[in-house]
């Protein structure tokens, strides 16, 4: 980026080379993608060339010193997710003006960025530019599986490990540190180097705070891929004749001896102890070669095949559940049902068999709520033999009673997603607790659905009370926005608080909406915020073919 030749200023700039990543990672990689459909950044484009002009404009004045310094900071949206069983994870949705500033900054950076992360000869997530998403990582999960196999040739033992909490953990100043070195990092007070400026943007979107990095957005998954390099190019350094791979945070490191092994453990703390972050030392693990490459019960169940003819078929689908069951209870971390449900998508059920099929999707849908989406276009895929929604509204109706107290956001809004495809009522008594979780993609499902008389709640103040103008830059702005342009909520005062700011006015003059059932969701199996269960979850079995 050019620099001032009459101070020490950045110019902020957006060059053509660098307008369509922009553009695409404000469309294609901003929103978590395993927000339900309907939630989404794809209606920002209109917007995104006065965006850019107004968050240039921002961006410099808050890198200039004196009277034209500004303060800017907004918080992010979090929507709550299942991890693993009993665990959850945070997905955030940055405020578009401050996420409008970070994808600047990282298009423009963006041959660099690459470029650093290539240097890594351990690197399966090395970023790219992607055609789902804005960035995607080079390499698909089913190959990872090749790769292991053939960089441990020759080996004795595994070293497994992985990052204990990595992009909770992240510290925003390891951005800098990773990409010029602290020393640097730390004399340039002026935002001169490139990764002081993506430091300061990221903090922008999380009310300036210096701990962890949104999780969702492709930004974030440079990011991660830069300061995981970092520790790569420095492990290499201290163990010349290193040999694995890595996959967003997951370590798998090859030795001769057991001796070799156990001293890349302290080497890995000692690297990643560097950048504020530590290993996982409940997952790390040495293993004597060799090992299995999936789990036990992914050959299991993809060695089941379902027939197409009617009565084979009904066996095979109790075969394949039955055996499900049983590994998902002695695999509770692992996604075993939704990959018995992919199973299904994969398979014409006939029409005989629909009602027993549904039957056993419900019951693992209880269990593990996770497969809602894959039971969505389960039932789209089925239409023709599906005509009685009453075992489904009883499994959406339970998921939505037990979930909502627990302020579990992913599950509500996937079984409301559901209800509203399937035009399934929600009655009174169970709205009125969905009504209680104060998650934004939760707020807009249900109030799309009250909209077409299925959602028969009675008490929205949790909602209504973010419906101000401060609301559009703190962590409800998504709510405090779509809620007032759809016109489901009003403003507390009665005033249209979004024509009055300078910057949600470009949005509404652009009728930009984050919600609408007509727009296609943007989706990547990868899923790079959730390495654990991306590790189990396989778009498809074309590989193994």
């Amino acid at each position: 980026m050019a620099q001032a030749s009459s101070s020490n200023t950045p110019i902020v700039h957006v060059p053509f080379s660098a307008l369509a990543l922009v553009n695409s990672l404000l469309t294609r990689g901003y929103f978590p993608d395993r927000a339900i459909p309907p939630v989404n950044s794809l209606g920002i484009e209109p917007a995104i060339p006065k965006m850019i002009s107004y968050a240039t404009n921002l961006m410099q004045k808050m890198l200039s010193k004196g009277k034209n310094k500004v303060k800017a900071r907004s918080r992010c949206v979090s929507h709550s997710v299942s991890k693993r069983k009993h665990l959850r994870r945070t997905l955030s949705i940055p405020n578009p003006l401050h996420q409008c500033m970070l994808a600047i900054e990282t298009a423009n950076g963006w041959p660099d960025l690459r470029s650093f992360c290539e240097k890594s000869s351990l690197a399966l997530s090395l970023p790219e530019l992607g055609k789902g998403r804005a960035i995607a990582p080079r390499e698909d999960l089913n190959r990872q599986p090749f790769y292991r196999a053939q960089r441990s040739i020759g080996s004795r033992y595994l070293l497994k490990t992985d990052i204990a909490r990595f992009y909770p953990s992240i510290y925003t100043h390891s951005i800098p540190w990773a990409l010029h070195g602290k020393d640097a990092a730390r004399r340039d007070t002026e935002y001169k180097l490139f990764g002081n400026r993506l430091d300061l943007w990221v903090r922008e979107t999380q009310d300036k705070q210096t701990g962890g990095i949104p999780i969702g957005p492709d930004t974030s998954f440079v990011i991660g891929e830069v300061v995981a390099s970092a520790i790569d190019l420095e492990l290499k350094k201290r163990i010349p004749r290193l040999r694995g791979t890595r996959s967003i945070d997951d370590y798998f490191l090859y030795f001769d001896t057991l001796s070799e092994a156990e001293s890349a453990i302290a080497e890995l703390h000692a690297t990643t102890r560097e950048l504020e972050l530590e290993l996982n030392d409940p997952k790390t693990e040495i293993i004597a070669l060799p090992d299995n490459l999936e789990p036990a019960w992914k050959s299991d169940l993809r060695s089941l095949r379902i027939r197409p003819e009617a009565r084979p078929q009904s066996t095979d689908l109790m075969t394949l559940f039955d055996r499900a069951f049983l590994h998902a209870r002695n695999f509770p971390s692992d996604s075993v049902l939704t990959y018995a449900a992919k199973q299904v998508l994969s398979t014409k059920i006939e029409a005989e068999n629909w009602k027993f099929c549904e039957a056993l999707l419900l019951r693992a849908a209880i269990g593990e709520p996770t497969l809602l989406p894959v039971l969505a276009d389960i039932y789209e895929a089925n239409a023709d033999s599906h005509s009685d929604n009453s075992q489904l509204a009883g499994t959406l109706h339970s998921i939505c009673w037990y979930h909502a107290p627990l302020q579990q956001g992913h599950e509500v809004a996937w079984a409301l997603w559901l209800a509203k495809k399937m035009a399934i009522e929600i009655p009174e008594i169970i709205a009125d607790k969905v009504t209680a979780i104060d998650d934004d993609v939760v707020a807009l499902v249900a109030l799309d659905l009250r909209e077409d008389g299925l959602f028969r709640g009675t008490r929205f103040d949790v909602w209504e009370r973010h419906m101000t103008a401060q609301g559009l830059y703190d962590d409800h702005w998504l709510l405090a926005y779509e809620a007032l342009e759809q016109g489901w909520l009003a403003s507390i005062g009665g005033t249209d608080y979004i024509a009055q700011d300078e910057f949600f006015s470009i949005l509404k003059s652009n009728d930009v909406k984050f919600y609408g059932t007509e727009l296609s969701p943007t989706d990547n199996e990868f899923k790079y915020w959730d390495d654990e269960e991306s590790a189990e979850i396989p778009e498809s079995d074309d590989d193994d073919e």
